[in-house]
């Protein structure tokens, strides 16, 4: 056996000869490297110098247009998101004044009348707020009151108008009459009907916002366009719009901002690529616009006919379906370029003197170092090779002992390097190890008693589901079946059916003539919101058992889910009754996917149904009962969002339009292979991909 010393002497001599050998090694090759190179640079130096000549007299045009295109397209993509920002700005205004005036509408109680006085023509260049109505085909009643009391809408129109340099801010409602602020109340008409505006139509027809199309206000005598949001009144329903009228120099500012130089221009195109808001000196519109393609950001060159030469650069809006333009004159850059060709030849030579005095330099200072190399390395090496040596012994001594098992060894290095902070891990490594050793049958029997935990939670939660089928074999006046897969060992979607009726006590008597229905989703997953699903299923379905209506069980579990709510947690829910002798169906909605219906001899279709709020989130929130008939071979299908937001590998959605198309595919199955074929459609969609939400189905057969 070899022992301590012999070893630390064995190592110290390796690592002196092979530092010794590799400097001298190191510094030679180097030397000869260095020696080569400094000629082959001298050579490039001149050919770079000629290269670069010959670069600086190429095509004026072609090159210019490389250098001016890059810098000109990006300047027109900025300017373009500026602009788009600047529209959505006034979006989210016109947002903020709809959701006010539907505030207002379904919470009347919290104002008090604060009618609107009409045009007052005195108050010319005044910024005030003015009353206008349609002259035929209105309620004065009605517009009377709701006039009043949206009227404390007022504030709000003038703080937006003065805010955003005087702009025009107003309402409109379904009624016939219109409230707006501006400072232009001699130029109005004496009746105004805003219901047949094309953006009064589009956010009534599309509940959605809406950009009209640039024009030339009559009133203001500013080119304008305007932007609309529908507001709603106390059920929901639509009742009128919100709008801002943006006049246009704001954009204009930023077309004249996005010009480059005194021959640049700027301007937009529609989306009839027609030309608006440009500036006055635009003599090639119709040219730069014939280069542009429409949704796509680009650049390329125009020749006039009098020989001049134009870069055209542009890039698409978002927000409205516009192209922003810039236009570039190329001769301005001729002295530019003419200057830098001039500035390449003097750069060259000065290259060259300066390569050649470094060269000399280097020669000399490297034949100085090999001259006196030797000598320090040997005595670097050697020093070097006792540091380090001493050290690593040390650690693999101590390493050697730990491994064999004595974990109450302590190596002790104060090197106060890497070496030093290696045998302090080693150290922690071993303390550590005897402490894992400890914990890890610990950790390992808590493991199992949390998994058989959550292992006995989802079979209580899978028991409380009804699970066997046919659910009701003495009814053979409907069919019905349903799944649940959740996405963790416990979940958070429920579905139940049972029987209502005289003696019924959720079981199959012959007293019982309506069977109800439910799906829901909790707002989380896993245990706590399988705990809060128990408690929302127990309270519908004991709710419903006391005779109420669908509405009236959803308010009750509403109210009952909203005390003492601490975790904000909710439920969207969908319930119905089925009367079996008649076949009428009447249903609610609490925030839940609508479900899909299939009459006898057609396809699967949405079952129309307003969305609803969910339970548990606001406590006094009142629900709409919906009312269909089902006939012989009519179909429901109900399900939760784990369905149509199945993703796959690349994060798409499964969607509604791939449900409706599954659902149609197995319309004549029966309901057990309808189920199972939606299943393996949403299976080989997500191809894979973790599921992140559970999937519940409920289908409902009247025959």
């Amino acid at each position: 056996m070899i022992n301590r010393s012999e070893k630390k002497t064995s190592v110290r001599k390796k690592v002196s000869a092979l530092t010794t050998a590799v400097s001298f090694a190191s510094a030679l090759i180097v030397g000869l490297i260095t020696l080569s190179s400094i000629f082959v640079i001298q050579g490039n130096v001149n050919t770079v110098g000629r290269q670069l000549g010959e670069m600086a007299t190429e095509d004026r045009l072609n090159a210019l247009e490389m250098v001016v295109s890059g810098r000109m397209e990006v300047l027109a993509v900025n300017r373009a998101a500026i602009t788009d920002a600047l529209f959505l700005v006034e979006q989210k205004t016109v947002e903020t004044i709809a959701s006010r005036a539907t505030e207002i509408l379904q919470n009347p109680g919290r104002y008090s009348a604060n009618p609107v006085p009409p045009p007052d023509p005195g108050n010319a260049g005044v910024f005030s707020a003015q009353f206008l109505r349609a002259e035929t085909g209105v309620d004065l009643a009605a517009i009377n009151r709701e006039s009043a009391l949206l009227g404390n809408i007022q504030n709000l129109l003038f703080d937006i108008g003065l805010n955003l340099n005087g702009q025009s801010a107003f309402i409109a409602s379904e009624l016939g009459y219109v409230i707006t602020v501006d400072n232009a109340p001699e130029l109005k008409p004496e009746f105004l009907d805003a219901r047949e505006r094309p953006g009064y139509i589009f956010a009534r027809e599309n509940n959605a916002a809406f950009w009209t199309d640039y024009y030339m206000d009559m009133y203001s005598r500013h080119g304008t366009v305007v932007c609309t949001v529908p507001f709603y009144g106390a059920n929901g329903n639509f009742a009128g719009v919100a709008g801002l009228y943006l006049i246009i120099n704001d954009i204009a500012e930023i077309a004249e901002t996005a010009m480059a130089g005194e021959a640049g221009h700027a301007f937009f195109l529609d989306q009839n690529m027609e030309a608006v808001i440009y500036g006055e000196h635009s003599p090639v519109i119709a040219e730069a616009a014939a280069l542009v393609v429409k949704g796509q950001s680009g650049s390329g060159g125009l020749r006039t006919e009098d020989g001049s030469e134009f870069l055209v650069t542009y890039a698409p809006l978002k927000v409205l379906p516009w192209t922003l333009v810039n236009v570039i004159n190329i001769d301005e850059y001729a002295a530019i370029r003419l200057e830098s060709m001039e500035n390449v030849s003097r750069m060259r030579s000065e290259s060259n003197r300066y390569v050649n005095n470094i060269i000399i330099l280097v020669i000399v200072l490297l034949i100085a170092v090999l001259a006196v190399f030797p000598l320090p390395i040997a005595l670097v090496s050697k020093k070097f090779s006792n540091t380090l040596t001493e050290p690593i012994i040390a650690l693999s001594s101590g390493v050697r002992l730990i491994a064999d098992g004595n974990l109450d060894y302590s190596i002790d290095i104060h090197t106060n390097d890497e070496i030093e902070d290696l045998g302090a891990s080693v150290n922690k490594m071993a303390l550590g190890l005897k402490e894992y050793i400890f914990n890890l049958q610990k950790v390992t029997a808590e493991k199992e008693r949390i998994g058989a935990e959550l292992d006995i939670a989802a079979r209580i939660q899978v028991s409380m589901l009804p699970s066997i089928f046919p659910a009701f074999p003495d009814q053979d006046e409907f069919d019905i079946y349903a799944s649940m897969q959740p996405a963790e060992e416990v979940g958070g979607d429920f579905y139940d059916f049972f029987m209502i009726g005289d003696n019924n006590a959720g079981g199959n008597s012959s007293g019982s003539n309506t069977l109800a229905v439910v799906m829901a989703d909790v707002s989380s997953k896993g245990v706590h919101a399988a705990l809060f699903m128990v408690i929302a299923k127990t309270l519908i379905k004991n709710n419903a058992q006391q005779g109420k209506s669908p509405v009236e069980v959803f308010e009750t579990v509403n109210r009952q889910l909203c005390e003492n709510n601490r975790e904000k947690m909710f439920v969207t829910a969908f319930m119905g009754y089925l009367d079996i002798p008649s076949g009428k169906f009447f249903y609610v909605n609490a925030g839940h996917n609508p479900p899909l219906i299939k009459r006898a001899d057609s396809d699967f279709e949405w079952l129309p149904v307003k969305p609803g709020f969910v339970l548990g989130g606001i406590e006094k929130m009142v629900y709409k009962l919906h009312e269909t008939t089902l006939g012989q071979g009519d179909i429901l299908y109900l399900y939760t969002d784990g369905v149509t937001e199945a993703a796959n590998p690349s994060g798409e959605f499964f969607t509604d339009s791939r449900l409706l198309s599954a659902a149609n595919k197995y319309k004549n199955s029966t309901l057990v292979e309808f189920l199972n074929g939606i299943k393996k459609d949403v299976d080989m969609f997500a191809g894979g991909a973790e599921k992140a939400d559970d999937i519940t189905m409920l289908a409902l057969k009247y025959k």
